[in-house]
C-alpha cells in the first residue's frame, strides 16, 4: 500500500493531538468538575437545547451523579479508552464510544454548572474518526474543519450584527459581570486587579474587544484557502489565551480540537483531489 496516498502519512501528529485531549480531560477532573465532584448536586439548568431535554429526560446525568462509583467508573473508562485511542487513532469503534462519553460528560458539566464556560471541542474532535471507510473519514474531517472555522466566524458575525462594537462601555460591563464572584469573595489577586483596571478604563477595553472580534473574523480566510491553517490556529490560540487572562474563560476542552488545523496540510497533501482518486488510509503505519 502506497503511504503517499494515505490521508495521514503517520500517526504521530494524531497521537500528539489526542495526548493533548487526554491532558485536557485530566485537567477537568483535577480542577474539581469530574463526575465525582459533581456527585450529589441536584440542581441543573438544561436551557433551550432539545438534546439536553432528551438526555436529562432519560435521567442519564442524574443517575450517574446519584452513584459515585458509577461516575468513577465512567471517568476512569474515558482515560483508559483515550490512552488506547492514542495508540490506535483509526479504531472507529473506540472513537464512537469516546464521542458518546465525551458528549454526555459535556452535557452533564454544562447542565449542572448552569453556564457554558466550557468548550465542546473535546467532543467534536472525534467526528472524523467515527467512520471506517476512508472517503467518509476524509469528508468528515473536511466537515469538522469547516465547523471549527464557522464556530469562530459566526461568533464575530453575531457581535457585529448585534451592534456590540457600537457601544464602547459594553465590554467593561461584561468584565464586571464576569468577575462578580471574585469581588464577592474579596479576591485581591492579579486577575481581579486587572479586571478592576479594565472596568475603570472602558476605552481600553473597547479596543481589546474590537481586537478580539478582528481575530475571530480573520478565521474567515480559512473558508477560501487552507494555506494559512496553522496561522489561523495560532490566531485562535491567541484569542483564547487573552480571553482566559481577561475574562477567566479557559480554553480547556478546545485546545486539541484547534490542533486539527495543524495537521490539515498533511491531510490535504495526502488526500488531494479525493473525488478522482479516493484516499487510502493505511492504519498499520
Amino acid at each position: 500500500m502506497n503511504p503517499t496516498n494515505s490521508i495521514w502519512p503517520n500517526k504521530r501528529s494524531l497521537r500528539i493531538i489526542f495526548s493533548l485531549l487526554m491532558i485536557e480531560c485530566l485537567m477537568f477532573m483535577i480542577s474539581g468538575v469530574g463526575y465525582q465532584q459533581l456527585q450529589g448536586d441536584r440542581f441543573f439548568s438544561i436551557g433551550v437545547d432539545p438534546i439536553y431535554w432528551i438526555v436529562f429526560g432519560l435521567k442519564i446525568p442524574q443517575t450517574i451523579l446519584a452513584h459515585s462509583w458509577l461516575g468513577l467508573i465512567i471517568n476512569t473508562s474515558m482515560i483508559i479508552l483515550l490512552l488506547a485511542f492514542i495508540f490506535n487513532p483509526f479504531n472507529n469503534k473506540m472513537a464512537i464510544v469516546l464521542c458518546i462519553l465525551m458528549f454526555l460528560y459535556y452535557i452533564t458539566l454544562t447542565g449542572y454548572l448552569t453556564h457554558r464556560n466550557f468548550q465542546a471541542g473535546f467532543c467534536w474532535i472525534f467526528v472524523p474518526f467515527l467512520f471506517k471507510k476512508e472517503m467518509n473519514r476524509y469528508l468528515a474531517f473536511e466537515a469538522t474543519r469547516y465547523f471549527l472555522l464557522f464556530f469562530y466566524v459566526s461568533a464575530a458575525f453575531l457581535k457585529i450584527y448585534d451592534g456590540a462594537l457600537q457601544h464602547t462601555g459594553l465590554f467593561s460591563q461584561y468584565l464586571q459581570n464576569q468577575f462578580t464572584p471574585y469581588h464577592l469573595e474579596m479576591n485581591t489577586g492579579f486577575r481581579t486587579s486587572l479586571n478592576v483596571y479594565f472596568v475603570n478604563h472602558p476605552s481600553l477595553t473597547y479596543v481589546l474587544y474590537t481586537i478580539s472580534v478582528v481575530l475571530e473574523s480573520i478565521v474567515l480566510i480559512g473558508f477560501f484557502t487552507k494555506k494559512f491553517d496553522r496561522w489561523l490556529a495560532i490566531v485562535i490560540f491567541l484569542f483564547h489565551i487573552t480571553n482566559w487572562v481577561i475574562m477567566d474563560i479557559a480554553p480547556i476542552g478546545q485546545i486539541a480540537f484547534i490542533g486539527i488545523l495543524f495537521i490539515n496540510r498533511q491531510v490535504q497533501c495526502a488526500g488531494a483531489d479525493p473525488m478522482k482518486s479516493p484516499p487510502i488510509l493505511n492504519s498499520r503505519q
